[in-house]
């Protein structure tokens, strides 16, 4: 699948209102800083609240379980 130039695209907006739009969008008014993501951190985060969850769990099964 070939990439489409985003200009490319039909608008409704006139000329002069889709320059401002586009130099709006690339002005990056709205662009926020932001620490590279790291999936191993994420995974560690994922593992400790399962762990946490599944030790909870059985913790109120053993107390007001059977």
């Amino acid at each position: 699948m070939a990439q489409k130039d985003p200009e490319a695209f039909i608008t409704r907006l006139n000329d002069d209102d889709q320059q401002l739009v586009n130099e709006y969008i690339s002005s990056g008014v709205n662009t926020t800083e932001r620490k590279p993501f790291r999936p191993w951190i994420m995974m560690m985060w994922l593992s400790l609240s399962i762990i946490v969850l599944g030790v909870a769990a059985r913790t109120l099964g053993y107390f007001f379980g059977h």
